[in-house]
């Protein structure tokens, strides 16, 4: 049998991609249908676009100014959520490279993002500005400028269109950081199965799909828009459910009764 990734950690033609939502346990299921950008998967992107002289907050207490672009001073960490302008024209927003509008609805980035050095914490937003790395059940947020709740030197997502992601960093090192960003990427033309019981199988791990948990413990209102523009799913169906294995027959006419609103 194929594997459903390639050597990158990308989705191959004809296999699955599944999409999981923490905060309403439920899946996104698509099946990618050709991958845009086969070949060419990296973009050397350049340093972190932050500006010298920017004031980050500290660690210790105070503030720390950025010494040149691309910088990331000694234990400081970014409070909001940056994104990465283009470095082409054309494209959809002249501040986020990887948006994409609701009408592109049969596309999806799936992205690597690799920052250098490794040691550098990183966040993710899911919209912009909305902190969703969450402990004891949400009793407390955290992230780059927490003690833990964050990752270092990469992250993975997929880009739901519609949506515009935030990324922080922070520097717990006592040294000025020179960064660097690589992005892997797949540009995918997919579609949503519809077979219910194609849909039950895939969540169910039956048959083979590609998981990626996004960081969202927290539907914000834009993810619901996002969803119900984008793909046609509403309240309380943001997704499809999670089901036992031996609920099947309640699962599949569940699936079935949602892709009868889909667009996809």
């Amino acid at each position: 049998m194929d594997k459903v990734v390639d050597e990158k950690g990308l989705v191959q033609e004809g296999e699955y991609l599944t999409i999981y939502i923490p905060a309403v346990d439920r899946a996104l299921v698509f099946r990618v249908v050709s991958r845009v950008n086969k070949g060419y998967e990296v973009i050397d992107y350049g340093p972190i676009p932050i500006t010298a002289g920017t004031t980050l907050p500290s660690y210790d207490g105070g503030s720390a100014t950025v010494p040149a672009d691309g910088v990331l001073p000694a234990r400081s960490y970014m409070t909001g959520g940056i994104q990465f302008p283009p470095p082409v024209q054309g494209t959809y927003s002249n501040t986020d490279m990887w948006f994409t509008p609701d009408i592109d609805r049969n596309r999806l980035y799936h992205i690597k993002l690799y920052v250098k050095p490794s040691v550098i914490r990183t966040e993710l937003q899911i919209p912009l500005r909305v902190q969703q790395y969450r402990f004891q059940n949400g009793r407390v947020t955290v992230g780059v400028d927490a003690p833990f709740g964050f990752s270092r030197g990469f992250i993975e997502t997929v880009q739901l269109p519609y949506v515009q992601y935030g990324y922080r960093f922070g520097n717990d090192t006592n040294l000025d950081l020179v960064t660097y960003v690589r992005f892997v990427y797949g540009e995918y033309e997919v579609e949503i199965p519809r077979s219910g019981e194609l849909i039950f199988n895939i969540l169910t791990k039956k048959i083979p799909s590609y998981w990626i948990t996004l960081p969202i413990s927290y539907m914000d209102v834009m993810i619901k828009e996002a969803l119900r523009r984008t793909y046609g799913f509403t309240d309380p169906n943001y997704g499809f459910k999670l089901y036992r294995i031996d609920e099947k027959d309640i699962a599949v006419a569940d699936y079935s009764n949602i892709l009868t609103t889909l667009v996809v």
